[in-house]
This record gives C-alpha cells, structure tokens and sequence, in this order.
C-alpha cells in the first residue's frame, strides 16, 4: 500500500486530477480480488463519497456535469467488472447512487446550469455506456437475479417482505430508485430499461405490500418512473400488455391517501398514457377529466413563461400529454365546451398558441423544445379538426387558414396537410364529383401490417379491382398524407381493418373521419366496410363506435382467407364465385364414377382454396352461411367423390353442396 501511496490519499483531500487518476486504478485492481486490493478499493470508494460534493462544487457547471459523467462511468464499469457482488453490495458504492442523483437533480432544476451542454454531454456519454451494454449490465445487477445472496439489491428489498430491513438499504434503495427516475426521463436511454427487465419488475414492485407500507418513501419515485416509461412508445406497449392501468386503479386509493400533491399528479398523468379505452366507468372517467383539466392550465401557465417553464416542465411535455388526453372523446369535448359568444375558448387559445410559435417549424436552426410543442400543438389541433363542430372555428380563422395551407405545401408536414385536407373538404362540399372507376382503399394501423399484408394478398386472389394501400405506394419518409388523401377521394371501396392499436392512433381518427366525409359519394351499403384485426375486438374509442357502428363488420377470424372471401362477398366482388366452382366440380363429378382411379388428388389440387372440403370438426367454427360441404379429410378422393354425389342437387338449374 506504501508502494502505490494510498496511504497519502487517506489523509489529503484530492483534486479532481487526483481522484479521477485513483479510480482509473479501480479496473486493474477488481480483476485480482486479494485482500490487499479490496482495501485499497474500499479506500478509493470511500474518498470518492466523501469529496465529490467539493470538488463538484468547485468546478464550472460544464465540467461538474462531466464529472457526474465521469463518476456514473465508473460506477458501471465497477458493475461490471464486478463477477462477485463483492463492491456492489457496499456502504461506499450505494451511496455514490445518492450523490449521483443529487447532481443530476441540480442539473435539471437550477437555473445556473447550462442543461443544454449538461443534456448533450449527458446523451453522449450514456450512448457511449449503452454501445458497450455497461449501463445494461449494471441495472441487470441492480435488479438482482436467483444467484445473489445479499438482501441489499432494490429488487430484494422491494419483492421480499423483511421485518428487519436496515435503515441504510432502504436509503440506498431510495437513492437508486431516484437515479432511475432521473434515467428514465432520458429518452435516448430508455430502451436500456425495457431491455433490462424494468417493464415487469416495475409492474411487480407497485403490487407489493412493501410498496404499500412504504408509500410516502418509494411511491412517488415508483409512479414518476412508470410516467416516465410511457413516453417511449415500445414501453408504452409493454406496459399495456402487463394491464398497467387495471394495476395502477387498484392503487387509486393508497395513493391519494397519501395527500401528496406530485404523486397523484404523476398518477394521473401515467394513467392518460397507459387508457387504451375512453369506455371508463364514471368515477375513472372524472379522475383523468380532472387531469386533464389540470394539464390545460399547467400549459396556459407555462406559455406565460420566458422559458416555457411551469413546475419544472416544459410547456411541449404538457402539450404532448394533453394530445393523449384528446384521444378520449369525453375529455377533448368537456375541455373544448367552455364558449364565449358561440366559440370554444380552449380553440381559440390553441390557435393563438400556434400562431405565436409555428415560426419554430421555419426555423433553420430552431429551439427543439419549442419544435416539440409545435409538433403537439399541431396534432392538437388535427384532433380537433377532425370534428365537424369544432373544424368551422378553426376555418373562421383567415390568418390560422393561410398559414396551415402554406404549412401543408412543405414537405415533412403531415399533420398540416391532414388539418388542410379537413379543411378543403369542407370548402369544397359543393363541388361536383368526378366519376371513379372501381378501387379499393385499405385503412390500417402500422402495428397491423403483417396481417395487412396478408389480407390484401387474400383479397388480390379473390377481385381483380385494383388495390390501394400505402406500404405497396408510399416510402416511411414520405409525407404520408399527400398520398393518402386522393387515393380514399377516388376510391370506390373503403376497407378499413380496425383494432386496439388503430383507436390509439390520432392519425387514423383523423383518416377515418376523412372516410366518413368522402363516403356519400360511394354505395352505402358497400362503401365502407370494416375488418376487425383481433379476436373478440371492441370499439376502445368512443370516436371510432360512433363513426363505424352502423357500418358492415368482418369479424376476425383464424382463417384470413375466409375473411378476404367475405369482404369480397359483401362488396359483390368475387373473382371466381363460388357457385361456378361447384358447377365445375359438379360437372367433372359426373364424367367420373364414384370409383374412378382418375378422379385423383391431382384433380382435387384443382379446387379453389376457399372451395375445399373442411372436416365436421371445423364446421363448428363457421357459420351458417357457409356454403361448402364439410366432411373427413382423412377419407380417400373416390369416398369423397361418392360422398359429394349423395349429397349434391338442384335448385332452379344451379348446383349446390
């Protein structure tokens, strides 16, 4: 110890230099676990918590962040490297989690430093980390698994009920579950938590009866970490397979015992992301109204700031909730129903809102922040757009008009075409229609493509009308929309495949609205029909079940095939009906004997696919209008030919099985 001068770094207070030169050492040291490195390490972990609050605070605020960096590195190397739980479970290690949050919390909320230059060292330095899967590594271990014996890692503490739970591992806890709320706000990085497990584990922590005896202390972290999440899209996903929202109601109640004002209000914000449905029962349905409301003061505060600024959040993060609430129809109509002299207040401040700020999409070099409040301010306004009542206010208004038009004839401007389009439909309602030749149109959500692609590869084998659907026309980078919007005027046909995901989709209410208002121009019976994705689907959104409940629906089914053939039935569409198939088969049938080797398989390949036999058992799961004879497919191709002759007639000169 004498020889590496450890001894001298006991008893001098380090510069930054100096510290960061003997935690370089840790990685050489940790890979020869002697008694004499592990006091060596204990040593330097125990100067790194004692001083990193002076040095920090001696420094610029640029350099302080980039030795928060420096540290948070040094902290998931040690993790890494680390095969034995030996340092990971000590006094020294734990509470540099603590010092770490207390940084980064300074970084978000003082206004002396520089978050531009902390946030882009920040971002890079952790996608450095993530390249190298330390920071995955690191929480993987945070996160324990069956191996570790220590009773010191959050996920022990949080999943195991013990009496005698040190004060200090519950601080240490507290410290760690800060850090990742801090983490967790950082998009760039929150595939890191999805990858490690975090999506389970959250949903696991809040239904333990530690998270219930300890609320006061882990509540708010725990909540604030799930809102946190939902702002990822694939998180958002996860979260709603694990039925976050059904968990988080059952909490309602310990929740709002605590009385703690940005607890609930993290709740609530949570819930508006996790809803997948606005079929809420009363009392729900109040509790994400009342956030709502919040949420459109919070933006009216926050817009009279120089920095945009109200309670630590930016008016863009206010504004991008507030769309998520609007996918609830109850809440955009109860937020939008205040008026003065017959016009929405909450319109009107949306579009003086827009005005003020829309320069920021011109902006060569723009602030981002206001970039992303444009951003949800315009597909604010494409929900609101999307209703007849509320489009007119929104047309009454010259200087919004001119600016959206000159908007939609930018490239990379979808919403602003939508909101143009809505626009243009009504101007032009009068205008006489231009004769169409026979296509089909097909609506979809992108999470449904798969199925998509195989149903039009069904519904092609079945109609020779031409089919339109944007993957086939349409490259991701495009401007959608300037595709979308003609071909559904032309389109003589509208098939629109519903599911969970497409209620979820502001851009698909504002397609199907679009549909609706072209629609009286197509067959109404024929015009518009609809494809349900998934099994045992309901309408989740009030908008689509208002715009879609009379409309003809093609319930889901195993057998796409089926579907496409029923569509195609209902549309009066068919390629090669049916009828003639069997007059086909009925006509062969009778050239051949029952007991006729030529009648082979070979003549049956030549059935259609749709025509084919199915056995007893499947005829069960279809239904009466079923027009195919069922029996064994077990059975030979002679006992089959004899079982269609005992059972084929006539009626009126056509066949039928």
């Amino acid at each position: 110890m004498e020889e590496l001068g450890y001894t001298t770094l006991e008893t001098t207070k380090p510069n930054y230099l100096n510290l960061l030169q003997e935690i370089n050492k840790l990685s050489s040291l940790s890979t020869n676990l002697n008694a004499i490195n592990i006091t060596v390490i204990e040593t330097i972990f125990n100067n790194v918590t004692e001083n990193i609050d002076r040095i920090s605070d001696q420094m610029v605020h640029h350099k302080s962040s980039m030795f928060l960096i420096t540290t948070l590195n040094i902290i998931v190397r040690i993790s890494a490297i680390d095969g034995s739980d030996l340092f990971i479970s000590r006094q020294p290690f734990q509470s540099m989690f603590e010092k770490l949050n207390d940084l980064i919390y300074c970084i978000g909320i003082k206004k002396d430093y520089s978050p531009v230059i902390a946030t882009d060292i920040f971002d890079a330095i952790l996608l450095n980390l993530a390249k190298d899967d330390f920071i995955e590594i690191c929480f993987r271990r945070i996160l324990s698994n069956e191996t570790v014996t220590t009773k010191e890692f959050i996920n022990n503490y949080l999943t195991k009920a013990n009496e005698h739970i040190s004060l200090r591992v519950q601080c240490v806890t507290m410290a760690i579950l800060s850090l990742i709320w801090n983490l967790t706000d950082k998009l760039a990085i929150t595939s890191i938590f999805i990858d490690t497990g975090y999506i389970q584990k959250i949903i696991q922590w809040i239904q333990t009866d530690i998270f219930a005896s300890d609320i006061s202390d882990i509540g708010n972290l725990i909540v604030n970490i799930i809102y946190n999440l939902t702002r990822d899209k694939t998180a958002l996903k996860q979260l709603r397979a694990e039925k976050a929202f059904d968990i988080l109601m059952e909490r309602k109640q310990l929740i709002y015992n605590e009385n703690d004002s940005q607890m609930i209000q993290s709740y609530g914000w949570a819930l508006i992301a996790l809803a997948t449905s606005d079929e809420q029962s009363e009392e729900n349905k109040k509790l994400i109204l009342d956030t709502s409301k919040n949420l459109y003061e919070l933006c009216k505060k926050s817009d009279q700031e120089d920095d945009l600024r109200f309670e630590g959040c930016h008016l863009s993060e206010f504004l991008e909730l507030l769309d998520r609430a609007f996918t609830n129809t109850y809440v955009i109509k109860h937020i939008l129903e205040d008026k003065i002299n017959e016009k929405s207040t909450a319109i009107e401040y949306f579009i003086e809102l827009f005005l003020s700020f829309y320069g920021a999409l011109l902006d060569p070099e723009p602030d981002e922040l206001e970039k992303r409040a444009v951003k949800y301010l315009l597909r604010i306004l494409l929900q609101i757009s999307s209703y007849p009542e509320y489009l007119k206010q929104l047309i009454d208004n010259n200087q919004f008009c001119i600016i959206i038009e000159s908007l939609a004839n930018r490239p990379k401007r979808d919403d602003a075409k939508r909101i143009w389009c809505n626009i243009q439909q009504v101007i032009s309602t009068n205008e006489q229609k231009k004769e169409r030749s026979s296509k089909i149109y097909i609506s979809y959500d992108r999470t449904d493509e798969e199925f998509c692609k195989e149903f039009v590869n069904e519904l092609r084998k079945r109609t020779t009308i031409p089919i339109w659907v944007d993957y086939e026309n349409v490259d991701l980078s495009d401007d959608v929309w300037e595709y979308v919007s003609p071909n559904i005027i032309l389109a003589t046909v509208v098939i629109t495949l519903v599911s969970t995901a497409y209620g979820e989709s502001t851009n698909k209410f504002q397609e199907l609205s679009y549909i609706i208002s072209t629609n009286k121009s197509r067959d109404e019976k024929k015009g518009l029909i609809v494809v349900a994705t998934e099994p045992n689907f309901n309408f989740n959104r009030s908008w689509m079940k208002d715009l879609l409940h009379d409309k003809t629906m093609v319930l889901y089914e195993n057998n796409i095939g089926h579907m496409a053939w029923n569509v195609c039935e209902q549309i009066g569409v068919l390629k090669k009906p049916r009828i003639k198939c069997l007059n086909w088969l009925s006509k062969n049938v009778r050239k051949k004997t029952a007991q006729s080797d030529d009648f082979s398989a070979r003549t049956l390949k030549l059935i259609p696919e749709n025509d084919k036999v199915y056995s007893q058992k499947e005829s069960s799961q279809m239904d009466d209008s079923t027009d195919i004879l069922l029996i064994s497919k077990t059975r030979s191709s002679p006992s089959i030919v004899s079982e269609l002759i005992t059972q084929t007639g006539s009626v009126g000169g056509s066949t039928w099985v």
